[in-house]
C-alpha cells in the first residue's frame, strides 16, 4: 500500500506542479489571448490543482504514516527493554550493571546506561562499583 501511495503521490505531483506552473505562467502573461487564458484557467482550475492537491495529500499521509510506524517500534523496544530489565533485577537481586542490559536488550550501552539512569532517579537505585570497576544499579525489591 505504501509503494501505491508513492507511486500515486509523484505521478500527480510530477503532472501537477509543472503544469500548473505552465498554466499560471501563460495567464498572467498578457500577451496570452483572452480566449487561451480562459481555457488555461479550467484547465488549471480542473485537472492541474487537484492533482497537486491530491499529490500533497498522499505525500503528507505517507509522512504521518511513517512517523506513527516508529513511534510504534519505539514504544514496542521500551517495553522488550522493561522487559529485560524486570527480569535482571529479578534474577540478579536488584543489581545490574549496564552491560548486562545492554547485552540482554541487544541495546547499546549508551542507551541502557541512559536508561538505567533513569530507572536510578525514578526508582531511587544505589550505586555500587564492583571489582571490575563497573558501577552496578542495585533496585530495592
Amino acid at each position: 500500500m505504501k509503494l501505491v501511495k508513492k507511486i500515486l503521490a509523484t505521478c500527480f505531483l510530477l503532472f501537477g506542479i509543472p503544469f500548473s506552473a505552465v498554466m499560471i505562467r501563460e495567464i498572467i502573461n498578457p500577451k496570452t489571448p483572452a480566449q487561451e487564458k480562459q481555457n488555461d484557467v479550467a484547465a488549471l482550475t480542473i485537472l492541474t490543482i487537484p492533482s497537486t492537491i491530491l499529490g500533497g495529500w498522499l505525500s503528507w499521509s505517507l509522512v504521518q504514516q511513517n512517523r506513527k510506524e516508529k513511534a510504534l517500534l519505539r514504544e514496542s523496544e521500551q517495553k522488550q527493554i522493561q522487559l529485560v530489565f524486570l527480569e535482571l533485577i529479578e534474577q540478579n537481586a536488584g543489581r545490574i550493571t549496564v552491560l548486562q542490559l545492554a547485552k540482554n536488550a541487544e541495546i547499546s550501552t549508551q542507551l541502557a546506561k541512559q536508561y538505567l539512569d533513569e530507572k536510578a532517579k525514578e526508582l531511587n537505585a544505589d550505586f555500587e562499583v564492583n571489582e571490575e570497576g563497573n558501577v552496578l544499579y542495585h533496585f530495592s525489591l
